[in-house]
């Protein structure tokens, strides 16, 4: 508003000299009648309505204009100018145009002509040369107002990959810490009913549970700060221990073993050497042996069998049933992609773990448990195009439970895959609880086949 005022007042002053002073000396030496100082006035208090009403502002001074011209004083004719600047900027290039014409052909008919310029042709292109400075200082302030909304899209559109990057890395630090927890209290809970057994009749054996108990016990909280590490800025406070991997499995296993769990562990083939692979591995066999630990009731065998490329003629059971969690809910899910799964080391003929066992089933306390272990596992296969069951093994007559992953090989699938067009199984439901193995009907042939295929446990 203060540079309209500004200008008004400029271009008045200007045009008052013009209308009353004689050319050849710019002295006031003219007197000027008083309905051309109105005239005068009006125009230029015009002038501050420009950037709302141009085309008012244009029609007020082409008006103003054409009366002094009949009044025989006539000034510079700075408010027509600026007011057809202000239209071609506000307004655009259509009204700009219109408006031009209009004025060109109006100073036409009633013979006016702008001192010292003797042809109307003259006239014309002075304002064609002004159209045109404003119409270019539109489409300028257009690229820059673009520009600048551009980058204000740009920098929501980075905020928000920000916020899904942090929402899936809390999820994954979910799914890590929900492993880490499950496994380490399970084994201790465990460890402490035993050593509180045999306190009296053993009390070296339950000196001997007690230690394990720290020595679990540390180990979680050492899994613990390394994935909340991630959270800091500082590297090296993530780094204070490895992934874990395939190499793990052998102390992950005697483990349970010590908190009672009769647990054998088989390799078969040629298994994949990608990290990445490796602790979906790792933390499948962990989920099942902690699912085994919670809730078979009186195992006296639990297998796991992991068999890579050479090892996949020996079939695979198939799971049943529709809800699980943490717990022994059956679940059933995959994705048929395949994708570069080969590039990750998984071989040609893809991988299957199984962890197997031949309790009875008891429904989990309301304490024990998040119910997110086979949802976390389901999403660790799918991003490999991976399938994961889990359910009752029938051929045992109610008894035992089956936990199966199956990651594909480059040449198909490496387990049951949906049909082309058919939906994904849903997720279990957050809050649902597995109740006790009831006596399952036989879903397949291929699950009492492979069930005796698994090895004994080994003395």
């Amino acid at each position: 508003m203060a540079a309209d005022v500004v200008l008004a007042l400029t271009a008045g002053a200007v045009a008052f000299i013009s209308g009353t002073a004689k050319i050849d000396t710019w002295v006031v030496v003219l007197p000027a009648p008083w309905p051309w100082y109105a005239l005068w006035a009006v125009s230029y208090a015009s002038l501050l309505l420009r950037r709302r009403a141009p085309v008012v502002v244009t029609a007020v001074a082409l008006v103003s204009l054409v009366a002094q011209n009949a009044l025989d004083t006539v000034s510079l004719p700075w408010a027509l100018l600026i007011g057809l600047y202000s239209v071609a900027v506000q307004r655009g290039a259509r009204w700009a145009w219109v408006c031009s014409a209009a004025v060109v052909g109006t100073l036409a008919l009633a013979g006016t002509v702008v001192p010292s310029v003797e042809a109307p042709l003259v006239a014309a292109f002075g304002i064609v040369v002004v159209v045109l400075v404003g119409l270019n200082v539109r489409s300028r302030r257009q690229y820059l107002a673009a520009l600048i909304d551009r980058a204000a899209q740009l920098e929501r559109d980075r905020d928000q990959e920000a916020r899904l990057a942090a929402g899936a890395e809390r999820a994954r630090i979910a799914r890590e810490l929900h492993d880490v927890v499950a496994h380490g209290m399970s084994v201790m809970i465990s460890l402490s009913d035993g050593a509180d057994a045999v306190a009296e009749v053993d009390p070296a054996r339950s000196r001997d549970a007690v230690r394990q108990i720290g020595v679990v016990g540390r180990e979680a909280l050492a899994d613990m700060r390394r994935l909340l590490g991630v959270l800091h800025d500082d590297a090296d406070a993530a780094a204070l221990a490895p992934q874990p991997g395939l190499d793990g499995l052998d102390d992950l296993v005697e483990t349970y073993r010590t908190a009672g769990l009769p647990v054998a562990l088989t390799r078969v083939g040629a298994l994949p050497t990608a990290p990445a692979l490796q602790v979906v591995l790792y933390r499948t066999v962990q989920e099942g042996l902690t699912n085994s630990l919670r809730y078979a009731e009186g195992p006296t065998r639990v297998a796991v069998v992991l068999r890579g490329a050479e090892g996949r003629g020996a079939g695979a059971g198939s799971g049943s049933g529709s809800s699980g969690g943490s717990g022994r809910g059956s679940s059933s899910s995959g994705d048929g992609g395949s994708g570069s799964v080969d590039a990750l080391g998984l071989g040609l003929g893809g991988v299957t773990v199984e962890v197997v066992d031949d309790g009875a089933g008891t429904a989990p306390a309301a304490s024990v448990g998040t119910e997110r272990g086979l949802v976390g596992l389901r999403e660790r296969a799918a991003l490999y195009g991976g399938t994961l069951e889990a359910g009752p093994r029938p051929e045992l007559g109610g008894r035992g439970w089956r936990l199966r992953l199956a990651l594909p090989g480059p040449g198909g699938a490496a387990g049951a895959q949906p049909s082309p067009g058919a939906s994904a199984q849903p997720l279990p439901e957050p809050h649902a609880r597995p109740a006790a193995r009831a006596t399952p009907t036989p879903t397949s042939a291929s699950a009492s086949a492979d069930a005796d295929q698994l090895p004994e446990e080994a003395p």
